[in-house]
């Protein structure tokens, strides 16, 4: 059998880093025999395999290289999309097959992978959301190119859970519509999810409840992050991710929140660790020059900012796990805390945050980005040192059960599409 897991990211996020562990996994339980690829967003001459895999490179990929030419950017989009529309042809799966040996070598790998496969899956995350704008329509064409491919070419694709919407425009409505609508199985890992694809037409056969796959993640390092930061094992320990994301001036006020919170931790004799989640080179969404801002007026010994873009999905849920708190933006980096029964606080600046806390009876622990403040930072880390032992009382009782949902992917799997004996 023959699976090509399109979608993957970069895995300087640490989070997408960690779905797509998860993924192989989960596929390997499903089918044991199985030849998984990758066709994702790293290039394959410089990143040729994630976890033994083999990474191909991708269309998305290559027509997005922010290192290619001014030019030569739309001309490789304006190639891929003509090549997508002819895939509505009558006879479009083979038309595209047949002409995939004029591609450019990355194109036409990933062409000829998704024509040869028996199980295509997008990779679960929350990159399926739009503005209203003509880069969100784009952006969710190439998103939803290898699935559209896979379903003329007759692969069964499924959709790892994930968080869908909004979808502002008709065009993403559509293509939405269109795609999905074909899958053999969509998973949306949070009620508004369900919601927004059902406004956009896909039919409810074909979706169902999940759970975000990070759930399922276990990390396999045990690195001795206390000692490395000379932080004794008694002291409070608390991680802090942040990120970009606002317009400007909301942008620093929420930068402002955090640093005052920060100060207050330190104040309380806290050690505090300010962690880059996402270190990704592409749109320059590296959390470290955030960090840098936020630690900028602080000075303390017991203040660590890390600034190591080497450290990989399996040490960092290591660092997460030897915490005792967790202020996070990033949400990736709470659910990693939340598996470690460690307390978060979570700055929401996107649905899947508060959808997946109130899953867990934590939506009172939520505050959103746009609506940070000093006080109410301050407020929310002062009760989560005040609360921590019930706190922790909790995720014991709801993280397993949460876990073992997500672990559930493996059997949907084999349900919707049995495997195939070459």
């Amino acid at each position: 059998m023959k699976i090509v897991v399109v979608n993957a990211f970069e895995r300087g996020n640490r989070g997408d880093a960690a779905l797509l562990s998860v993924a192989i996994q989960q596929l390997q339980q499903a089918y044991p025999s199985a030849r998984i690829a990758i066709a994702g967003f790293e290039e394959p001459e410089v990143w040729p395999d994630f976890d033994g895999v083999p990474n191909l490179g991708s269309v998305r990929r290559y027509v997005g290289d922010e290192k290619a030419g001014r030019l030569a950017r739309p001309a490789r989009k304006a190639a891929a999309l003509a090549l997508a529309a002819l895939a509505l042809l009558p006879g479009g799966g083979l038309l595209v097959k047949a002409l995939a040996r004029l591609l450019p070598r990355e194109m036409r790998t990933e062409v000829r992978a998704l024509a040869d496969a028996d199980l295509v899956l997008s990779l679960g995350g929350g990159y399926l959301n739009g503005k209203a704008d003509f880069a969100s329509d784009l952006s969710i064409t190439f998103l939803l190119l290898p699935m559209w491919f896979a379903h003329r070419f007759k692969v069964p694709v499924v959709l790892a859970p994930q968080s869908y919407g909004p979808f502002p425009t008709r065009w993403q409505r559509l293509v939405m519509r269109r795609v999905l609508s074909g899958s053999r199985r969509v998973v949306a890992r949070e009620e508004i999810s369900l919601t927004r694809l059902a406004e956009a037409g896909v039919p409810d056969r074909t979706v169902v409840r999940g759970v975000d796959s990070a759930f399922a993640f276990q990390g396999m390092s045990r690195r001795p992050w206390r000692q490395e930061l000379a932080i004794p094992q008694d002291a409070p320990l608390v991680l802090v991710t942040a990120r970009q994301f606002l317009d400007p001036a909301a942008q620093s006020a929420y930068e402002d929140a955090m640093t005052a919170a920060v100060r207050h931790l330190l104040d309380q004799d806290c050690h505090v660790v300010i962690v880059p989640q996402v270190t990704c080179a592409f749109q320059a969404d590296d959390d470290r020059i955030v960090n840098r801002r936020i630690a900028a007026p602080l000075d303390s010994p017991r203040l660590h900012v890390l600034d190591d873009e080497n450290i990989d999905h399996h040490e960092i849920f290591a660092l997460y796990g030897s915490a005792d708190f967790i202020l996070g933006t990033r949400f990736h980096s709470v659910i990693f805390g939340l598996v470690s029964k460690v307390p978060c606080a979570a700055i929401e600046y996107d649905h899947k945050t508060r959808g997946i806390m109130r899953d867990l009876g934590l939506e009172h622990w939520v505050v959103r980005m746009s609506e940070a403040t000093p006080d109410s930072l301050i407020s929310l880390v002062d009760k989560l040192l005040v609360d921590a032992d019930s706190y922790r009382q909790h995720l014991r009782t709801a993280i397993p059960a949460y876990s073992a949902r997500a672990e559930e992917f493996v059997g949907m799997l084999r349900a919707d599409v049995p495997e195939v004996t070459r």
